[in-house]
């Protein structure tokens, strides 16, 4: 972000779907393409859930040449599993899988989680941070940047534990992703964003919710109920104002999961979301 200009746009692996996972999206993948790049965005995200069903049909090159023919880069796949806890595999997150994925489609981040499948145990902090460096280390070798997301449902591992490991680590290809959700709903997300340092933030990730939780409980707000910037209560200027604050100049990338917007048609959504972040923007820079 920038506080003279507005900054590029990314999009989500999920925020032009109009299914979010377990289910699978029903417009089809070249219609979400053309829809971010006819908003002139400059990368959008996959994940690995979804890639297992298109890839039964077709190959990362064909993938790859649909992005191209829209001048679209794929830039990220998500979700990295596997390397937080010992034996953790879920079949279509596996890390070996998004390198793979990642390597051949082009992209240069992979997104992680630092996830926990029971009956696993956490890992001390100790090992959390070796376990880090060493996924990043691994990532360098392919030419990948590893974001780790904190996830603000997981008070297990919070957005302070994970800036923690992120600057115990200290590779050069390794940071953090801040989505504007997790970081609010995060009771340490806030003053970790104020304490980091610029140069361990990879990824942003923008959206607005109100200021309680939506739905049934704290994941159908998450997943179903955030808002495009500036139709929620989160205190999106300052976050904008503390990114810059930081010199973080990077794309910011759209996730909002609404049930709302799947309703609308890509090229509609990404309008809509574009033209909400760029008011964002102008409201923070004080024009």
């Amino acid at each position: 972000m920038s506080a003279t200009e507005q900054p590029p746009v990314f999009f989500s692996a999920l925020h032009l779907a109009d299914r979010i996972w377990p289910e699978q999206p029903t417009v089809s993948f070249e219609e979400r393409v053309a829809a971010a790049a006819s908003v002139g965005a400059v990368g959008t995200g996959v994940n690995s859930y979804e890639l297992t069903a298109l890839l039964a049909t077709r190959t990362h090159a064909d993938l790859r040449a649909v992005a191209e023919h829209h001048g679209l880069p794929i830039g990220e796949v998500e979700l990295a599993l596997g390397w937080y806890v010992s034996g953790d595999d879920l079949g279509f997150g596996t890390e070996a899988a998004v390198f793979d994925h990642a390597e051949r489609l082009g992209a240069t981040r992979v997104k992680t989680v630092a996830n926990i499948i029971p009956p696993a145990e956490s890992p001390t902090p100790e090992q959390a941070v070796e376990r880090f460096a060493a996924l990043c280390d691994r990532a360098a070798e392919r030419g990948l940047t590893i974001g780790l997301e904190p996830v603000g449902l997981d008070p297990t591992f919070t957005h302070a534990d994970a800036a923690e490991v992120v600057r115990l680590a200290d590779r050069p290809n390794g940071g953090l992703v801040l989505d504007a959700w997790h970081v609010f709903r995060d009771p340490t997300g806030l003053s970790t964003l104020e304490a980091v340092d610029g140069r361990h933030i990879v990824s942003v990730e923008i959206c607005d919710a109100h200021a309680v939780p939506q739905g049934e409980n704290i994941q159908d707000d998450c997943l179903n109920h955030r808002l495009l910037p500036g139709e929620g209560e989160l205190d999106l200027v300052r976050f904008a104002r503390l990114l810059w604050a930081k010199g973080v100049r990077m794309p910011v990338s759209l996730e909002v999961l609404n049930t709302e917007l799947r309703t609308l048609s890509p090229k509609e959504n990404a309008e809509r979301s574009v033209a909400a972040l760029r008011a964002l923007v102008t409201r923070a820079a004080g024009q």
